[in-house]
């Protein structure tokens, strides 16, 4: 059974990691396993890059071009929109491949159109880490109660509406084809069924994997001084690629919290440290110190940061299944964030972190706290760790996926009169450097 993972990257954004993790967790367990981009930024022999530096310059003008288009249109929305309507002629190159199986991931930016991914002559996986795919051109609803992918998007009342017109082409193209969907989270599974454009589909709810050797517990003090942080200062962590800047991160809400929290620490006060973005020229007053980290790529080094806190803030408004809420955990520190979208997946309320109640900064504030002062936090510790190996182990994910892959395969075959089976693996366990 050969699988062609498709994702615009390979390490760009928490969904090229996610699906690089995927493919990786398979390739350990011996599936033959490959990825296909158009932004290759590792040096993984079996990830191959579909583009020239030609055809890059031409990906990068067409989307500045549709970016350009997509602010004609009025929304409240601010997160990244992708209508995805010119040709890109990758779906040739895929039907041209020896793949048994495509496992589609974050398409967006003009990878691959509307149309062309319906043109794909092979079994289709698709795993979704936004919304992108039963939404209009927008990554996301516009907030928790936005429904509009529902019903297709009404018609406005005037000016342009790219939303719906990118919608209805996805049911023109789409309305044939029958994607089997792999959501991280139960409610993104839950979207998913409610969504016109694909309530239809088989859905699937398999987490995105993490390496147990690679995230794992370690000593705090020795994180710290390895990290050049302060050892006997309660550690708050916070962050995500460019948290400054993307509203949906929730860094203003954690401000709010962190000023609350300041409060109930006259004297020794706990220190917030920040990566993913840099320092900005003027800093706002929280009433704790703070470090930034920049950004950081390297996973030993953001495995030994997560060791090193005392407690993980996610303050999130959406999200799927947020790598910076399992990746501590795997490490051993318990996560705070707001009960909402695939986060309630993740944390077990006063177990391995706290669920605050959306969006309020004094409830997020209370579960810092909660955390900081537990009175057994090396309990804590031992309970996110267990929930991150029962859950995210790659082993177990690959064995899930190539369960669901071998159905699907099947499936295909029988429905084009043929009798092939998928596959089993039983090569032996690759070295994590694959």
């Amino acid at each position: 059974m050969k699988i062609l993972h498709v994702s615009f990257s390979d390490s760009q954004g928490g969904a090229a990691i996610a699906a690089l993790r995927i493919c990786k967790a398979q390739r350990r367990v011996g599936m033959d396993a490959r990825m296909l981009v158009v932004s290759k930024k590792t040096q993984y022999v079996f990830v191959q890059a579909d583009t020239s530096k030609w055809q890059k310059y031409t990906l990068l003008l067409k989307d500045k071009v549709i970016q350009k288009i997509l602010r004609l249109e009025k929304t409240s929305n601010p997160i990244l929109h992708s209508l995805n309507l010119f040709p890109s002629f990758l779906h040739l190159a895929i039907n041209k491949s020896d793949a048994d199986l495509v496992n589609l991931h974050w398409v967006g930016k003009e990878m691959i159109s509307v149309e062309e991914i319906a043109k794909i002559r092979k079994p289709i996986v698709w795993t979704l880490h936004d919304s992108w795919a039963f939404c209009g051109t927008e990554h996301h609803p516009d907030g928790l109660d936005d429904e509009r992918f529902v019903n297709g998007y009404t018609k406005s009342l005037g000016g342009l509406n790219f939303n719906r017109w990118a919608w209805q082409r996805k049911m023109e193209a789409w309305r044939k084809i029958r994607f089997s969907i792999v959501t991280p989270s139960r409610w993104q599974a839950g979207l998913v069924r409610k969504s016109e454009l694909m309530k239809s589909m088989d859905v699937h709810v398999i987490p995105n994997p993490l390496n147990m050797v690679t995230f794992a517990p370690s000593d705090k003090i020795e994180a710290r001084r390895l990290l050049e942080l302060p050892e006997t200062s309660k550690i708050i962590l916070f962050g995500a690629f460019d948290s400054d800047k993307d509203k949906n991160k929730g860094y203003a809400v954690l401000q709010e919290s962190l000023k609350i929290l300041s409060k109930l620490y006259p004297l020794q006060k706990p220190l917030a440290v920040l990566f993913g973005a840099n320092a900005p020229e003027t800093m706002m007053d929280v009433g704790l110190p703070e470090i930034y980290m920049g950004k950081i790529k390297d996973e030993k080094m953001m495995a030994m940061l997560y060791a090193a806190a005392d407690v993980m803030v996610v303050p999130s408004r959406m999200e799927n299944l947020p790598q910076t809420a399992t990746e501590p955990l795997a490490c051993g520190t318990p996560v705070v964030a707001f009960r909402i979208g695939g986060l309630p997946d993740i944390i077990e309320h006063q177990c391995n972190g706290y669920m605050a109640e959306p969006y309020s900064p004094h409830d997020l504030a209370a579960g810092i706290h909660w955390v900081l002062e537990h009175p057994d936090p090396k309990q804590l510790g031992l309970n996110a760790r267990s929930r991150a190996v029962e859950q995210y182990a790659g082993d177990r994910i690959a064995a899930r996926y190539h369960e669901l892959y071998r159905q699907v395969i099947d499936t295909a075959a029988a429905g084009a009169g043929l009798s092939q089976k998928g596959s089993g693996f039983v090569n032996p366990v690759l070295p994590e450097v694959l």
